[in-house]
């Protein structure tokens, strides 16, 4: 028992050093990530790890680093639900920035593979594929990072059909150039019409 109540007061004297510093701090992100991680390792535990994880985000608004990291620490508990809330709220910041950095649209296919992985349908992968051209309207890579979502639930007819959309609405906002994104599609076409394979792992990170 003394040792539990040694145990105790030390987390609570811990948890007491991160409430200062962040309080003092509140810009400090190594020290939110040290307390997120004081939390899921020695103090309460997920759910406390989650309010923190809220208070970052209210003191580091600048999004998406912060986002993932906790994705990937969501996917170690194995909770679907969280992980899902967790790329929904990323998707709606990826929006509001209209594109953000490169590495945003990397997010979008994490966010469809996670959707394919996990049992979230067809339905789903199409709303994270439509947010996606919403986000990067003029990308042909996001064309192609959505068709093959499709293609890899086997839905061959749809991706082919997007893949024509894609031809037809990146020639009318690129004019001068059909010919290049008629050559970029043409091989996504062709495996499609085939019914060849379009594994998402075989693809995906050579984009």
């Amino acid at each position: 028992m003394a040792d539990q109540a040694i145990t105790a007061m030390s987390a609570e004297a811990m948890r007491a050093e991160f409430e200062s510093g962040t309080a003092a701090d509140p810009g400090n992100s190594e020290l939110w990530r040290r307390f997120v991680k004081f939390e899921l390792e020695e103090g309460g535990g997920i759910e406390a790890a989650r309010t923190v994880y809220e208070r970052v985000l209210a003191a580091l608004p600048d999004g998406e680093t912060h986002m993932w990291g906790w994705f990937w620490r969501e996917r170690e508990f194995g909770d679907v639900d969280s992980q899902r809330r967790v790329l929904q709220r990323w998707a709606r910041w990826a929006q509001a920035q209209g594109g953000g950095f490169l590495r945003s649209k990397a997010g979008w296919r994490v966010y469809m593979e996670f959707e394919i992985n996990n049992g979230g349908g067809v339905e789903r992968v199409r709303a994270v594929g439509e947010a996606l051209l919403a986000t990067f309207p003029m990308d042909p890579h996001a064309y192609v990072i959505y068709i093959r979502a499709l293609a890899a639930l086997s839905r061959h007819v749809e991706a082919d059909a997007l893949a024509r959309r894609g031809v037809k609405e990146l020639s009318a906002f690129c004019r001068g150039s059909d010919g290049y994104i008629r050559m970029f599609m043409r091989m996504y076409l062709k495996r499609l019409r085939e019914r060849r394979s379009t594994a998402w792992e075989e693809h995906m990170l050579n984009d």
